[in-house]
């Protein structure tokens, strides 16, 4: 089946996504109310303020930024990094994201979005303790396995975590990142992404490819990752933690809020228990995800019966672990060891230590205290 736009058309589309100042709501309301973004761009900004009710210094500053842009340019940059851009009227265009407030007027795309069955996005601390990464893991893993499609932001912290403890369990994860898709932020995670792809996922991005992380990019992409999920499942945070941003977005957009509760007095714990007094579901088994899930979107969805859910975790942390992590834990044991002790026990040099160190913690293997490594 042909595409629904023009080429033309999608070329004026991709010069109004430019425009950073401009909304993708406002962007959709000049082209439903003027036929197509090619005779939205066809006006003088005089002729664009008034039919559109636009200030005249925005319609001169939004028509300049469309005109600057190369959207033929930016279509290669997008075939050239692997990715596409995908319009609302394509066939593979997410249907969710076409119905929440504010959808993306397009987005960019690698990897495979023909996913039609139930997404949970899993967000929270960008450095989360041990305890945080273990319920994340566990959770992540045991809702992959059951054939749930994992989505989070590729950040740091249990982003991080819930990807790979869906890679893990073999199961399918979205990456929404804050960057376009020439650019990978964290840099760290670059690695990650080349896995979430050749394991049938996708990274997805609304902002032109070479975009760097801005401030302004991360509210944006928040909207994205709860608005491809039936609901948001929330894994520590402070009050100000953008994962209460996405958990307030989720509930405007009529999404599901899950939350794992954590101790009183951690700071970390505050935003998923204030969700929690606020309405959220109190989530600690991934049976308290499949209860909460609206069921018309389940399709069959069961978790498997029989296996324990801490069993569960520790066997997901413990699956390909490679000899460098293996060897480290077996070194500490049942100590508790600065990493230069580990270090010289095991002839390593600080920075080969400190990556296998850095991997055993994202897995909740081992965690660090007052500079003092230990097992979990």
């Amino acid at each position: 089946m042909p595409p629904l736009l023009s080429p033309a058309e999608r070329e004026a589309r991709l010069r109004m996504n430019t425009a950073w100042f401009m909304r993708p709501d406002w962007c959709r309301r000049l082209v439903e109310l003027h036929g197509s973004a090619c005779a939205v761009l066809g006006q003088t900004a005089a002729e664009l303020a008034e039919s559109s009710a636009l200030p005249l210094k925005n319609a001169e500053k939004f028509l300049a930024d469309c005109a600057a842009a190369d959207a033929a340019g930016e279509l290669r940059a997008a075939a050239d990094c692997g990715g596409r851009v995908v319009f609302p009227e394509d066939e593979d265009f997410p249907p969710r994201l076409a119905g929440i407030p504010d959808a993306p007027f397009l987005v960019y795309v690698k990897g495979d979005i023909g996913f039609g069955g139930p997404a949970v996005a899993v967000v929270g601390a960008r450095y989360p303790d041990a305890y945080g990464r273990r319920m994340c893991s566990a959770l992540a893993a045991e809702l992959a396995g059951a054939g749930f499609l994992i989505v989070s932001g590729l950040a740091r912290g249990i982003d991080t975590a819930a990807h790979e403890a869906a890679l893990a369990r073999g199961g399918r994860t979205w990456a929404v990142v804050g960057t376009g898709l020439g650019k990978c932020y964290p840099p760290e995670n670059r690695g990650l992404e080349e896995r979430i792809l050749k394991a049938g996922g996708a990274v997805i991005s609304e902002f032109p490819v070479s975009s760097g992380p801005a401030a302004h990019h991360f509210p944006r992409r928040n909207r994205l990752v709860s608005g491809l999920c039936g609901a948001v499942l929330v894994v520590q945070g402070d009050i100000k933690s953008g994962s209460l941003i996405t958990a307030r977005v989720a509930l405007e957009q009529g999404r599901e809020v899950l939350a794992v509760p954590g101790q009183a007095d951690e700071p970390l714990s505050a935003g998923p228990n204030r969700l929690i007094r606020d309405g959220a579901v109190l989530v600690q088994t991934a049976k308290d995800v499949l209860d909460s899930y609206p069921p018309q979107e389940l399709f069959g969805i069961m978790l498997p019966a029989g296996e324990p859910e801490a069993k569960t975790a520790r066997a997901v942390a413990l699956e390909g672990l490679s000899a460098d992590e293996r060897a480290l834990l077996e070194c500490i044991g049942g100590q508790e060891l600065p990493v230069d002790v580990i270090a010289q026990t095991l002839n390593w040099d600080i920075p080969r230590t400190a990556g296998a160190l850095f991997e055993l913690e994202i897995k909740s293997l081992v965690s660090a205290a007052a500079g003092l490594y230990a097992k979990n």
